[in-house]
């Protein structure tokens, strides 16, 4: 019978085989051309892991699409559309690989097609105590300018508390995930310190048209917003301007 430290021990080779091949995998330095990758038995080699560790591995990258296995073929790393995005643990993965102009156009994107639909439907469900509690979280915004920690903490409250207005489940999915992929779009490069005053305004508008019951206008001031704040991620990752980035995604 295998003891419990044994167990943690093989728990702990299995997360960690899992983290360095998804991790690998995503920055694009394991691919289908290492001769290690063509069979199970070269990788355990590679890997110095038992088989029994790296099938647990292999089943957990597989189910995040990251790889496929089949017979006489070995494991194959699946192309980027293959994999599972919307995942936590790819998630965290992608933040080790690092932040890039796809990874911010992504979410962008994501962001405009959610964020001001959601503005919207608050602006028509919103009960007045979520009215408030939105007023609630742009205070804190306000109070916590020159705080960029605690600035991001109210502004994930102010975006997360528009959903919540939205009363549906599958927006509050996302939801996670958005925030997430959010977070570490953040943690790029070096924060503005002006950028909070710089979105507050835009904050505020988008708060005065839902607690007016103005679909329309909120679903804009929403939209104005989000522009503003990947424009201000772009800023931190292309210090000097990147006319390419900037035109692609229309800012």
């Amino acid at each position: 019978m295998v003891g419990l430290a044994g167990v943690i021990r093989r728990e702990r080779k299995h997360d960690q085989i899992i983290r360095y091949l998804a991790v690998g995998i995503l920055r694009g330095e394991i691919t289908n051309e290492h001769s290690w990758m063509s069979s199970e038995l070269e990788l355990c080699r590679h890997l110095n892991v038992s088989r029994t560790v790296l099938r647990e591995s292999i089943k957990v990258l597989a189910a995040k699409g990251l790889v496929d296995v089949r017979p006489k073929v070995g494991i194959r790393v699946l192309p980027r559309q293959n994999w599972n995005l919307f995942d936590p643990h790819l998630l965290a993965w992608q933040q080790e690989r690092g932040v890039d102009d796809v990874f911010l156009r992504n979410l962008c994107e994501v962001r405009l097609i959610v964020e001001p639909a959601a503005a919207k439907l608050a602006a028509t469900r919103a009960t007045d105590n979520e009215i408030v509690l939105l007023g609630d979280a742009l205070s804190e915004m306000e109070l916590s300018a020159r705080n960029q920690e605690a600035y991001n903490v109210a502004d994930m409250k102010f975006h997360s508390g528009i959903i919540d207005a939205c009363h549906n489940d599958l927006l509050m999915q996302m939801n996670l995930t958005i925030r997430a992929a959010f977070r570490q779009a953040q943690s790029a490069g070096t924060p503005d310190p002006d950028g909070p005053s710089k979105s507050l305004r835009h904050h505020g508008a988008v708060f005065q048209a839902i607690r007016s019951r103005d679909a329309s206008a909120a679903y804009l001031a929403m939209e104005q917003l989000v522009k503003v704040g990947t424009r201000g991620f772009y800023k931190t990752l292309h210090p000097n301007g990147s006319r390419k980035a900037w035109k692609e995604l229309d800012l």
